[in-house]
């Protein structure tokens, strides 16, 4: 990585941010899972900063899905917040700017730094470093493997990403094709 992170500075990248998803970027010596929002509440930043954290991984031929949720610490007497269930699907063909990889040997986790950025304004909100698991981390690896390995077609990419909003709704529902997922506790104040 050749640029570095800050709370509360831009990312160091133009961008156009959704405003609501996450984008990964999959390299042999780095990844970062940046997840961007707008106008999130101090509690769902909370969510995101020291919550608990969950995620799946789908696979298709020319995509994957990444899925996940933040969920902030109880307080006593307020309700739960939560980044509930998202998901945004990714093409190894579409990033740009790093060769598409993923740390590390077949059954090796590796280390993912997660990132929120406000998608109104591009300031990073918050930043947490995930110790993925083995499953996880080998799912990437496989998903990754089985787009190179066809050549790059995005109108069969969207065609096949429509095909499975289609047939799920919403994340929960998509989450019954996961290959892999982990839970990630929250992180002590």
């Amino acid at each position: 990585m050749s640029y570095s992170l800050v709370v509360g500075e831009p990312y160091p990248r133009q961008v156009n941010w959704p405003k609501s998803a996450a984008n990964l970027v999959l390299s042999e010596n780095y990844v970062e899972i940046i997840h961007s929002f707008d106008g999130l509440t101090s509690d769902e930043l909370a969510a995101f900063t020291t919550g608990s954290a969950t995620v799946a991984v789908t696979i298709g031929d020319r995509h994957l899905m990444w899925c996940y949720r933040f969920d902030a610490p109880p307080r006593a007497g307020a309700p739960k917040a939560t980044l509930g269930w998202g998901d945004s699907p990714w093409e190894a063909y579409r990033q740009r700017g790093r060769t598409v990889g993923v740390p590390g040997q077949q059954g090796e986790p590796f280390t993912a730094y997660m990132v929120l950025v406000d998608a109104s304004t591009g300031i990073v909100e918050g930043l947490r470093p995930a110790e993925l698991s083995r499953d996880v981390a080998d799912a990437l690896r496989y998903g990754v493997a089985r787009q190179l390995a066809l050549p790059y077609d995005h109108e069969a990419a969207s065609r096949e990403i429509d095909a499975v909003y289609r047939r799920h709704p919403s994340t929960q529902s998509l989450l019954r094709e996961a290959i892999a997922g982990q839970r990630f506790p929250a992180l002590d104040n």
